[in-house]
């Protein structure tokens, strides 16, 4: 990849990227924030069971981003995939909006819409980032901290506008916002194209094989029948998800025994061991978009400082909010410390235990507070804006750096494709922990009304919850803290 802006740190390209990447996670966090509550109205679901639902939409948009970066590599190129990613996704939230208020029935295709786009599009900014900055260790980590920054910006208006569009307007306008949204990042791209024209893979850089047209035309229907069938029937998406982590990581594995060099080998074991990490860091990440939000909505007094707040904004407003304000703090720090910065597996553990303290947190104010009372909203804002955001960009936005750095040239889109498998088997796993303590009564209703005992049980799960994720968190990231100098010597950063 030549680029003749060379000589400055975030060129041209990771902008044109950003944009783009801004309205994509716009969209899809947007639609996350208020799916509980959509799946209850439209859907007539429990909370249980809606949580249930979005676990298995979480984890397929993952799962099948092994596909895409396949497709990336090998079909179409990087950016191609990007946009034909970006035009379902497009499709899909305004099959969403329309299709809802039509038939129930209309959700589940409308929904596959947008997780066959999501895996087309989802490894593409990363691996073209990856392209812009070679394997400049500093600038990767920092760029990909920027990176992160740049969607959880668009996160964070999502958390705001669309939650609030939906409860006064209704779902119908707030997807349609999700669906314009992509329009305009395609187009602003389409606009800048001669930007990012020479940013690519190999595949991406020659003339597209009009061949692979039809065939690629017709897997993407059969994946959108496929998928629909999946979200309908939630033990298949268990089965699928056990299936394709097997083979993803035997192959991974495989890859590591084929390897010649030494030095390359040990790198990739290290990589299998965080991988593990952040299948950890995901149960425990999926809790706050589900037990997090419903928590919220039953037991945490929402009227901060005068203002009334929605439960469906809590979890990204504080969130990426947290992320906003801490990303350019630790892009500055991996930049200054450059050599000393810590390596990957120490970031990794640190991260583990910034995440297990959130919880702790919660759990320590659940205890002592009277159940039948709701907590502040002020611990939650340390809890999750300082703690939880913290560990996200220490494993979460570093995630794709590690992969970058980690694997050899030739299976780069594939090892993104293993980073997000990670990701589906970890939300999968957090929000069936989710759905054990959701409320399973009320079917349809979102505003249910807990008496006395309900109250106080349903508190009371939610505590025991808190506290497990904690300890179980912490034991995590003690033994991946000492470990960590053994896995930074196979690295190779003494």
């Amino acid at each position: 990849m030549s680029n003749s802006q060379s000589g400055s740190f975030l060129k041209q390209p990771f902008f044109i990227l950003c944009f783009l990447e801004f309205f994509e996670r716009f969209g899809y966090y947007g639609f996350n924030y208020i799916s509980i509550y959509f799946y209850i109205s439209k859907l007539g679901f429990s909370e249980s069971q809606a949580t249930t639902l979005m676990g298995g939409f979480a984890a397929l948009t993952y799962v099948f981003n092994a596909v895409g970066g396949y497709v990336a590599d090998n079909v179409l190129g990087i950016k191609r995939t990007m946009f034909v990613g970006a035009a379902l996704l497009c499709l899909g939230y305004a099959s969403l909006a329309i299709g809802s208020s039509l038939s129930p029935h209309l959700v589940y295709p409308a929904l596959a819409f947008i997780i066959i786009g999501s895996c087309l599009f989802k490894p593409a900014p990363t691996n073209l980032i990856a392209a812009i900055y070679g394997s400049d260790k500093s600038k990767l980590d920092s760029t990909y901290t920027y990176f992160y920054m740049s969607i959880n910006m668009g996160s964070f208006c999502a958390s705001i506008l669309i939650p609030l569009l939906a409860k006064n307007v209704g779902y119908t306008v707030a997807l349609l916002v999700c669906s314009i949204g992509l329009l305009l990042g395609i187009i602003y791209n389409i606009k800048h194209y001669y930007v990012i024209r020479e940013v690519d893979n190999r595949i991406g850089l020659i003339p597209l094989n009009v061949k692979k047209i039809a065939p690629f035309t017709l897997s993407v229907i059969l994946g959108i029948v496929f998928v629909t069938v999946m979200l309908e029937n939630d033990g298949l998406i268990n089965w699928l998800l056990t299936i394709a982590s097997v083979i993803i990581f035997t192959l991974f594995i495989w890859q590591i025994i084929k390897e010649e060099s030494r030095s390359q080998k040990q790198k990739m074991i290290v990589a299998v061991v965080l991988l593990f990490y952040a299948v950890v860091f995901f149960v425990i990440y999926q809790q706050k978009n589900t037990s997090f939000m419903l928590f919220n909505k039953h037991h945490v007094n929402l009227n901060f400082l005068g203002w009334d707040i929605n439960p469906q904004t809590v979890p990204g407003f504080l969130g990426t909010s947290g992320i906003i304000l801490l990303s350019p703090i630790f892009a500055a720090m991996y930049r200054r410390l450059g050599k000393r910065d810590l390596a990957l597996p120490q970031k990794f553990a640190i991260g583990l235990f910034l995440s297990a303290s959130a919880y702790g947190l919660l759990f320590l104010v659940c205890l002592f507070t009277n159940p039948s009372d709701k907590i502040s909203f002020a611990w939650e804002i340390l809890s999750i804006s300082v703690f939880f955001a913290s560990s996200e960009l220490l494993i979460s936005a570093l995630g794709v750096s590690l992969m970058a750095q980690l694997v050899p040239d030739r299976m780069r889109g594939f090892a993104m494709g293993t980073w997000f498998i990670t990701s589906a088997l970890g939300i999968k796993l957090g929000s069936y922990v989710a759905s054990l303590v959701a409320n399973n009564a009320g079917k349809g209703k979102i505003d249910v009304v807990y008496s006395a005992s309900e109250q106080i049980a349903s508190f009371e799960k939610y505590q025991h919850l808190f506290g497990s994720i904690a300890a179980f968190g912490l034991a995590c990231a003690v033994i991946a803290w000492l470990i960590g100098g053994k896995l930074t010597r196979m690295i190779g950063n003494n």
